[in-house]
């Protein structure tokens, strides 16, 4: 085997003895273990390297051949693959170079971080836009307001969508939770109405069929009222100008998750353009958007948001425009439950 010309060879080869001691390596096994030819050769490989003799070790077990990919050589640090055939009396180790891949994955794994990154501060954006823009709505309606109760429902409206913003903020800064809280339905709807009715400046007309059975739920209100601006924005952005706003109870529901039985159903019905097939498969992915200057994260955090609350969001296209179907678990607030 010493007399075979293999030094030229970048994979490292190594023939050990029954007993574990080198019997032969190539120039480019000395490099990997950092130390020179002579001084490994007839050394105990459990001496030299004990990550190689222990890995060489299953062969015992009556295998034939054994791999271990990606391999950390305790002689040196360096990283190879690793495969152990065993021989007649002896045990070839072959040790592959894996540096240009580790190399690759990594850049590979830091773009990845830069895109998601990238993304990221994309979603806020979108995320940070809704709430401020329902603060200038707001702030154009008091402008041209005289009267007293309208302009502190205003600003109160103001104050709202500027709580929203600093949540928003702990979001992403990790530093809030969901917040199940006693919520109104009918109000959130109202109030998502009223905001995006203040960005259309009256040119959008909102329809109300409420179903009054529908108990005070346990929820996280910001983020209903997240879900529900984001549906709403995305209806006007379709081009509606009439917007139905439905509510009913649906029993014993299977497209919820459990424990609850019954579900809230919200429709948001438009008369915009409507949604082509071809993305409607895609519909809730992020980064998927009908407008050329869509962001793709509008419909995404809709679905997170209902999905967080065990419920689920659908799309049916109309005659006339779109229905998106929101479904969360009707799960009544404590102080409902204690009335």
């Amino acid at each position: 085997m010493s007399r075979i010309p293999l030094d030229s060879l970048q994979t490292g080869l190594i023939v050990i003895d029954r007993g574990g001691r080198i019997v032969w390596l190539n120039q480019a096994t000395a490099d990997f273990l950092a130390r020179s030819p002579a001084a490994l050769t007839g050394q105990a490989l459990a001496e030299v390297d004990p990550n190689l003799a222990r890995w060489s070790r299953r062969l015992e077990q009556g295998l034939a051949c054994f791999q271990a990919p990606e391999a950390t050589l305790s002689a040196s640090g360096q990283v190879a693959d690793a495969i152990f055939t065993r021989l007649e009396d002896e045990t070839l180790i072959e040790l592959h170079p894996v540096a240009a891949r580790v190399r690759h994955r990594k850049l590979a794994e830091r773009a990845d971080h830069q895109q998601a990154i990238h993304l990221l501060a994309r979603r806020l954006a979108h995320e940070l836009r809704n709430p401020l823009s329902g603060v200038r709505g707001a702030a154009q309606l008091i402008s041209h307001q005289n009267d007293l109760s309208a302009i502190r429902r205003h600003a109160e409206m103001i104050q709202r969508e500027v709580d929203r913003v600093t949540r928003l903020i702990e979001h992403f800064a990790g530093n809030e939770c969901s917040r199940p809280e006693p919520v109104n339905l009918h109000q959130v709807l109202e109030e998502s109405g009223e905001l995006v009715a203040a960005e259309r400046h009256g040119r959008l007309r909102l329809i109300r069929d409420f179903d009054p059975s529908i108990p005070i739920l346990n929820a996280d209100g910001g983020q209903l009222h997240q879900l529900m601006l984001n549906l709403l924005r995305n209806a006007v952005q379709a081009g509606a100008g009439t917007i139905r706003l439905k509510t009913r109870i649906e029993h014993d529901s299977a497209l919820i998750d459990g424990p609850a039985r019954h579900a809230v159903r919200i429709e948001v019905i438009d008369d915009g353009s409507g949604v082509s097939e071809a993305l409607r498969e895609r519909l809730f992915l992020p980064l998927v958007s009908g407008r050329d200057q869509g962001s793709g994260f509008g419909l995404a955090i809709v679905q997170q948001i209902a999905r967080a609350h065990g419920g689920l969001v659908d799309y049916e296209p109309v005659a006339d425009g779109s229905s998106f179907i929101v479904r969360l678990p009707l799960i009544p607030s404590a102080e409902t439950a204690d009335a």
